[in-house]
Protein backbone atom coordinates (compact mmCIF):
# COMPACT_ATOMS: atom_id res chain seq x y z
CA UNK A 1 0.00 0.00 0.00
CA UNK A 2 0.96 3.32 -1.31
CA UNK A 3 1.75 6.12 1.50
CA UNK A 4 -1.28 8.14 -0.19
CA UNK A 5 -3.11 5.61 0.27
CA UNK A 6 -2.54 5.15 3.50
CA UNK A 7 -3.40 8.44 4.21
CA UNK A 8 -6.68 8.03 1.90
CA UNK A 9 -7.71 5.26 4.79
CA UNK A 10 -6.71 7.07 7.70
CA UNK A 11 -8.51 9.94 6.49
CA UNK A 12 -11.56 7.52 6.60
CA UNK A 13 -11.53 6.36 10.22
CA UNK A 14 -12.25 10.30 11.61
CA UNK A 15 -15.28 10.49 9.24
CA UNK A 16 -13.65 11.94 5.75
CA UNK A 17 -14.60 10.33 2.18
CA UNK A 18 -16.98 7.61 1.35
CA UNK A 19 -19.41 10.35 0.87
CA UNK A 20 -22.63 9.73 -1.15
CA UNK A 21 -22.92 9.31 -5.02
CA UNK A 22 -26.49 10.94 -5.75
CA UNK A 23 -28.23 10.23 -8.95
CA UNK A 24 -30.02 13.41 -9.73
CA UNK A 25 -33.57 12.07 -11.34
CA UNK A 26 -32.96 10.98 -15.07
CA UNK A 27 -30.31 14.44 -16.29
CA UNK A 28 -27.51 11.19 -16.06
CA UNK A 29 -25.79 13.45 -13.71
CA UNK A 30 -24.25 11.79 -10.56
CA UNK A 31 -23.06 14.18 -7.91
CA UNK A 32 -21.16 13.35 -4.72
CA UNK A 33 -22.52 14.72 -1.92
CA UNK A 34 -19.17 16.66 -0.14
CA UNK A 35 -20.90 17.80 2.81
CA UNK A 36 -21.13 13.99 4.54
CA UNK A 37 -17.71 14.59 5.29
CA UNK A 38 -16.95 15.32 9.12
CA UNK A 39 -16.76 19.37 8.97
CA UNK A 40 -19.23 19.50 5.86
CA UNK A 41 -17.55 19.87 3.02
CA UNK A 42 -14.89 18.56 0.43
CA UNK A 43 -12.31 20.66 1.39
CA UNK A 44 -11.82 18.13 4.41
CA UNK A 45 -10.12 15.52 2.32
CA UNK A 46 -7.69 18.21 1.08
CA UNK A 47 -7.02 19.50 4.33
CA UNK A 48 -6.25 15.70 5.50
CA UNK A 49 -3.73 15.07 2.82
CA UNK A 50 -1.92 17.85 3.63
CA UNK A 51 -1.55 18.29 7.21
CA UNK A 52 -1.25 14.34 7.49
CA UNK A 53 1.07 14.42 4.98
CA UNK A 54 3.20 17.22 6.23
CA UNK A 55 4.08 15.36 9.64
CA UNK A 56 5.05 12.00 8.23
CA UNK A 57 7.32 13.53 6.21
CA UNK A 58 8.81 15.96 8.77
CA UNK A 59 7.69 19.38 7.31
CA UNK A 60 5.75 19.98 10.12
CA UNK A 61 6.72 20.16 13.46
CA UNK A 62 3.66 19.97 16.02
CA UNK A 63 5.34 22.66 17.56
CA UNK A 64 4.40 25.37 14.61
CA UNK A 65 1.62 26.70 13.76
CA UNK A 66 -0.58 26.36 10.50
CA UNK A 67 -1.42 29.61 8.98
CA UNK A 68 -3.34 29.40 5.96
CA UNK A 69 -5.80 31.59 3.47
CA UNK A 70 -9.28 30.24 2.78
CA UNK A 71 -12.34 31.38 1.80
CA UNK A 72 -14.12 29.18 4.51
CA UNK A 73 -13.94 25.80 3.90
CA UNK A 74 -10.73 24.82 3.83
CA UNK A 75 -10.11 27.05 6.96
CA UNK A 76 -13.07 24.72 8.74
CA UNK A 77 -11.47 21.85 7.67
CA UNK A 78 -7.74 22.89 9.35
CA UNK A 79 -9.22 24.03 12.15
CA UNK A 80 -11.40 21.50 12.74
CA UNK A 81 -8.39 18.78 11.68
CA UNK A 82 -6.04 20.51 13.91
CA UNK A 83 -8.90 20.45 16.96
CA UNK A 84 -8.81 15.89 16.92
CA UNK A 85 -4.82 16.52 16.36
CA UNK A 86 -3.44 19.00 19.12
CA UNK A 87 -2.28 21.37 16.59
CA UNK A 88 -2.38 25.33 16.05
CA UNK A 89 -3.71 27.26 13.86
CA UNK A 90 -4.71 30.60 12.44
CA UNK A 91 -6.94 31.04 9.61
CA UNK A 92 -7.14 34.18 7.39
CA UNK A 93 -9.92 35.04 5.46
CA UNK A 94 -12.03 38.02 3.77
CA UNK A 95 -13.91 40.17 5.82
CA UNK A 96 -16.70 39.27 3.65
CA UNK A 97 -16.76 35.71 4.82
CA UNK A 98 -20.18 34.44 6.45
CA UNK A 99 -20.43 35.25 10.35
CA UNK A 100 -21.35 31.65 10.45
CA UNK A 101 -18.25 30.63 8.98
CA UNK A 102 -16.02 33.07 11.32
CA UNK A 103 -17.73 31.40 14.30
CA UNK A 104 -17.36 28.03 13.36
CA UNK A 105 -13.64 28.68 13.33
CA UNK A 106 -13.33 30.54 16.51
CA UNK A 107 -15.66 27.23 18.01
CA UNK A 108 -12.50 24.98 16.98
CA UNK A 109 -9.91 27.31 18.72
CA UNK A 110 -8.71 28.79 15.45
CA UNK A 111 -7.20 32.19 15.69
CA UNK A 112 -9.16 33.89 13.06
CA UNK A 113 -7.41 36.87 10.68
CA UNK A 114 -10.12 38.89 8.47
CA UNK A 115 -8.29 41.10 5.31
CA UNK A 116 -9.87 43.74 3.33
CA UNK A 117 -12.58 42.98 0.24
CA UNK A 118 -14.10 40.22 -0.97
CA UNK A 119 -11.54 38.08 -2.51
CA UNK A 120 -8.80 35.71 -0.66
CA UNK A 121 -5.78 37.64 -3.02
CA UNK A 122 -5.51 39.81 0.39
CA UNK A 123 -5.44 36.85 2.73
CA UNK A 124 -3.09 34.80 0.34
CA UNK A 125 -0.55 38.05 0.80
CA UNK A 126 -1.32 38.62 4.30
CA UNK A 127 -0.10 34.77 4.83
CA UNK A 128 2.85 35.66 2.70
CA UNK A 129 3.94 38.45 5.26
CA UNK A 130 3.98 36.30 7.70
CA UNK A 131 6.20 33.56 6.41
CA UNK A 132 8.44 35.70 5.64
CA UNK A 133 8.36 37.29 9.17
CA UNK A 134 7.96 34.41 11.22
CA UNK A 135 9.25 31.45 9.30
CA UNK A 136 10.06 29.24 12.52
CA UNK A 137 6.77 29.62 13.97
CA UNK A 138 4.87 29.38 11.25
CA UNK A 139 3.67 26.36 8.68
CA UNK A 140 1.76 27.08 5.43
CA UNK A 141 0.04 24.64 3.44
CA UNK A 142 0.10 26.68 0.75
CA UNK A 143 -3.29 24.94 -0.89
CA UNK A 144 -3.06 26.63 -3.94
CA UNK A 145 0.30 25.17 -4.82
CA UNK A 146 0.49 21.58 -2.83
CA UNK A 147 0.18 18.23 -4.66
CA UNK A 148 -1.45 16.55 -1.35
CA UNK A 149 -4.38 19.16 -2.45
CA UNK A 150 -5.05 17.16 -5.77
CA UNK A 151 -3.89 13.65 -4.19
CA UNK A 152 -6.42 13.77 -2.12
CA UNK A 153 -8.95 13.32 -5.00
CA UNK A 154 -6.66 11.35 -6.95
CA UNK A 155 -6.29 9.01 -4.19
CA UNK A 156 -9.72 9.21 -2.45
CA UNK A 157 -12.72 10.92 -4.10
CA UNK A 158 -11.66 9.17 -7.94
CA UNK A 159 -11.49 6.00 -6.77
CA UNK A 160 -14.77 6.08 -4.46
CA UNK A 161 -16.87 7.66 -7.78
CA UNK A 162 -15.55 4.61 -9.83
CA UNK A 163 -16.49 1.93 -7.25
CA UNK A 164 -20.03 3.09 -8.30
CA UNK A 165 -19.72 3.17 -12.09
CA UNK A 166 -19.10 1.54 -14.80
CA UNK A 167 -18.19 4.36 -17.11
CA UNK A 168 -18.48 8.63 -17.14
CA UNK A 169 -18.16 10.77 -20.02
CA UNK A 170 -18.25 14.60 -18.58
CA UNK A 171 -16.19 15.63 -15.38
CA UNK A 172 -17.82 19.00 -14.48
CA UNK A 173 -16.02 20.92 -11.29
CA UNK A 174 -15.90 24.09 -10.27
CA UNK A 175 -12.39 26.31 -9.68
CA UNK A 176 -11.19 27.21 -6.73
CA UNK A 177 -7.75 26.09 -5.88
CA UNK A 178 -7.39 23.52 -8.24
CA UNK A 179 -7.29 20.72 -6.52
CA UNK A 180 -10.69 18.86 -7.03
CA UNK A 181 -10.38 19.21 -10.78
CA UNK A 182 -6.88 18.87 -11.10
CA UNK A 183 -7.39 15.20 -9.23
CA UNK A 184 -10.42 13.67 -10.66
CA UNK A 185 -8.87 15.04 -14.27
CA UNK A 186 -5.71 12.83 -13.54
CA UNK A 187 -7.45 9.77 -12.13
CA UNK A 188 -10.41 9.45 -14.49
CA UNK A 189 -8.56 10.45 -17.76
CA UNK A 190 -6.04 7.65 -16.98
CA UNK A 191 -9.21 5.51 -17.30
CA UNK A 192 -11.67 6.79 -19.89
CA UNK A 193 -12.08 9.19 -22.79
CA UNK A 194 -13.68 12.06 -20.67
CA UNK A 195 -14.42 15.51 -21.04
CA UNK A 196 -13.55 17.69 -18.46
CA UNK A 197 -15.06 20.99 -17.89
CA UNK A 198 -13.89 23.49 -15.26
CA UNK A 199 -16.37 25.79 -13.81
CA UNK A 200 -16.16 29.90 -13.30
CA UNK A 201 -17.69 32.60 -11.85
CA UNK A 202 -19.05 34.74 -14.73
CA UNK A 203 -17.33 38.40 -14.75
CA UNK A 204 -19.08 40.30 -12.11
CA UNK A 205 -20.25 37.55 -10.10
CA UNK A 206 -19.29 35.89 -6.72
CA UNK A 207 -19.74 33.10 -6.12
CA UNK A 208 -18.43 31.47 -2.46
CA UNK A 209 -16.07 28.54 -2.97
CA UNK A 210 -15.29 29.66 -6.61
CA UNK A 211 -12.65 31.84 -8.26
CA UNK A 212 -10.77 32.78 -11.67
CA UNK A 213 -7.81 31.82 -11.61
CA UNK A 214 -6.64 33.50 -14.90
CA UNK A 215 -6.94 36.64 -12.89
CA UNK A 216 -4.26 35.17 -10.36
CA UNK A 217 -1.25 34.74 -9.49
CA UNK A 218 -2.10 31.90 -7.26
CA UNK A 219 -2.57 29.13 -9.89
CA UNK A 220 0.38 26.47 -9.92
CA UNK A 221 -1.86 23.25 -9.35
CA UNK A 222 -4.13 24.36 -12.28
CA UNK A 223 -1.20 25.63 -14.16
CA UNK A 224 0.60 22.19 -13.77
CA UNK A 225 -2.44 20.11 -15.06
CA UNK A 226 -4.36 22.69 -17.65
CA UNK A 227 -3.72 20.48 -19.85
CA UNK A 228 -6.17 17.73 -18.85
CA UNK A 229 -9.18 20.00 -18.46
CA UNK A 230 -10.84 20.37 -22.18
CA UNK A 231 -12.80 23.33 -21.43
CA UNK A 232 -14.49 26.34 -19.04
CA UNK A 233 -17.87 27.53 -18.67
CA UNK A 234 -19.06 30.24 -17.05
CA UNK A 235 -21.97 30.60 -14.29
CA UNK A 236 -23.72 33.77 -12.88
CA UNK A 237 -24.39 34.55 -9.61
CA UNK A 238 -27.89 34.46 -10.29
CA UNK A 239 -27.88 30.91 -12.14
CA UNK A 240 -25.67 29.37 -8.92
CA UNK A 241 -28.28 30.56 -6.98
CA UNK A 242 -31.11 29.19 -9.41
CA UNK A 243 -29.32 25.86 -9.51
CA UNK A 244 -29.77 25.87 -5.48
CA UNK A 245 -33.30 26.78 -5.64
CA UNK A 246 -33.92 23.67 -8.15
CA UNK A 247 -31.85 21.16 -6.13
CA UNK A 248 -33.88 22.55 -2.86
CA UNK A 249 -37.52 21.84 -4.82
CA UNK A 250 -36.89 18.70 -6.94
CA UNK A 251 -34.40 16.49 -4.76
CA UNK A 252 -34.85 17.94 -1.31
CA UNK A 253 -31.05 19.15 -1.29
CA UNK A 254 -29.71 22.11 0.92
CA UNK A 255 -26.18 23.07 -0.91
CA UNK A 256 -24.28 25.66 -0.81
CA UNK A 257 -23.87 28.30 -3.64
CA UNK A 258 -20.52 27.00 -5.50
CA UNK A 259 -23.19 23.14 -6.19
CA UNK A 260 -25.36 25.34 -7.80
CA UNK A 261 -23.41 26.47 -9.82
CA UNK A 262 -21.27 22.76 -10.49
CA UNK A 263 -25.29 21.57 -11.26
CA UNK A 264 -26.11 24.36 -14.13
CA UNK A 265 -23.26 23.88 -15.56
CA UNK A 266 -24.11 20.08 -15.72
CA UNK A 267 -27.14 20.20 -17.25
CA UNK A 268 -25.98 22.20 -19.93
CA UNK A 269 -23.39 19.59 -20.37
CA UNK A 270 -25.06 16.86 -19.84
CA UNK A 271 -27.65 17.10 -22.41
CA UNK A 272 -27.91 13.80 -24.20
CA UNK A 273 -23.78 13.02 -23.22
CA UNK A 274 -23.85 10.36 -21.31
CA UNK A 275 -22.73 10.57 -17.79
CA UNK A 276 -21.51 13.61 -15.93
CA UNK A 277 -20.32 13.51 -12.55
CA UNK A 278 -20.14 16.57 -10.24
CA UNK A 279 -19.45 17.28 -7.01
CA UNK A 280 -21.63 19.30 -4.33
CA UNK A 281 -18.76 21.13 -2.25
CA UNK A 282 -20.92 21.90 1.25
CA UNK A 283 -24.76 22.83 2.21
CA UNK A 284 -26.12 25.47 3.00
CA UNK A 285 -25.38 26.02 6.97
CA UNK A 286 -22.73 28.65 6.58
CA UNK A 287 -25.38 30.79 4.06
CA UNK A 288 -28.04 30.50 5.46
CA UNK A 289 -28.88 34.14 6.29
CA UNK A 290 -28.20 34.71 2.54
CA UNK A 291 -30.42 31.86 1.63
CA UNK A 292 -33.46 33.70 3.98
CA UNK A 293 -32.77 37.04 2.57
CA UNK A 294 -33.34 35.34 -1.20
CA UNK A 295 -36.29 33.37 -0.13
CA UNK A 296 -34.78 30.31 -0.79
CA UNK A 297 -35.28 28.52 2.55
CA UNK A 298 -37.63 30.44 5.28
Amino acid sequence: MSLFNEIAMESNKIGIGNTPLFKIGETGIYSKLEYYNRFRSIKDRAAFFMIDYALKSGELRSDQTIIEASSGNTGIAIAGISSILNLKNEIVIPESAPDATKKLLSSFGSRVVTTPGNSTENSINYVEDMIEKYPEKYYRLSQHANIMNSNAHYYGTGPEINEKLEHIDNLVVGVGTGGTITGLARYFKEKYNINVTGVLPAEGSRIVGLRNPFKSNHRVLLDTYKSLIDNFVTVSEDDAYEGVRQLKAKYNLLVGPSSGANYMASLAISENKGTTVTVFPDDYYKYQSIYIEKSIID
